[in-house]
């Protein structure tokens, strides 16, 4: 019995999947890296972004107490409260004043109130957001691994197949013998056939 014929082909099948798989794989392991690169660098602009919300978070609500502070010094140096401070029999002296200063602090404490609250959460709702959609697209320029694929196996030969040469090789070996004469070299006129003429 001989080797199967198919043995080479299948190595052959292995070596070109092996090649391939192992250039997919180097491909990927490059995106790979660019991909934590870029992942990175969205990391930073997060925290970036969430500490320039806190920054101007505490900038306006630092904007507003100082306002406030203002509006209050405004209120005591005020006229109206002067007078009203040194007495009389007047109810409603520096009243007005009073009621602007309570305006002006309810204005400015509700403005504070927006910063860390609904203005904060939508801020950080949209940087959540960005930062989100940064990531998936980064992810999907990524893309998946490459696949080996089925594996290779060697195509096996039946039990025909396995003696088929040898029988080919037997009948060959038949074919020539029936050309070859069974009666000896007896006969003048087969051995003069044989020879291809006549002797002497």
């Amino acid at each position: 019995m001989c080797t199967n014929p198919h043995e080479h082909t299948a190595k052959l099948e292995k070596h070109k999947k092996d090649y391939a798989f192992t250039g997919e794989e180097l491909k990927f392991r490059g995106k790979e890296a660019s991909w934590k690169i870029f992942h990175n660098k969205n990391v930073i602009g997060l925290t970036r972004d969430r500490s320039d919300v806190y920054t101007k978070k505490l900038d306006i609500i630092g904007k507003g107490r100082q306002l406030d502070l203002e509006a209050q010094k405004q209120y005591y140096v005020a006229d109206s409260t002067v007078k009203a401070a040194e007495g009389g029999t007047s109810t409603t002296a520096g009243r007005n004043d009073y009621l602007k200063l309570l305006a002006n602090t309810r204005r400015i404490e509700n403005k504070i109130d927006n910063v860390l609250g609904e203005d904060s959460a939508t801020a950080m709702l949209g940087i959540d957001r960005k930062f989100q959609n940064k990531v998936a697209m980064n992810r999907q320029k990524l893309g998946l691994p490459g696949t080996y694929g089925p594996a290779v196996f060697e195509q096996q030969q039946s039990t025909w197949q396995k003696f088929q040469p040898v029988l080919s090789a037997a009948s060959t070996v038949a074919s020539l013998a029936t050309g070859i004469p069974t009666g000896g070299f007896g006969s003048g006129d087969k051995l003069t056939n044989i020879l291809g003429g006549t002797i002497g």
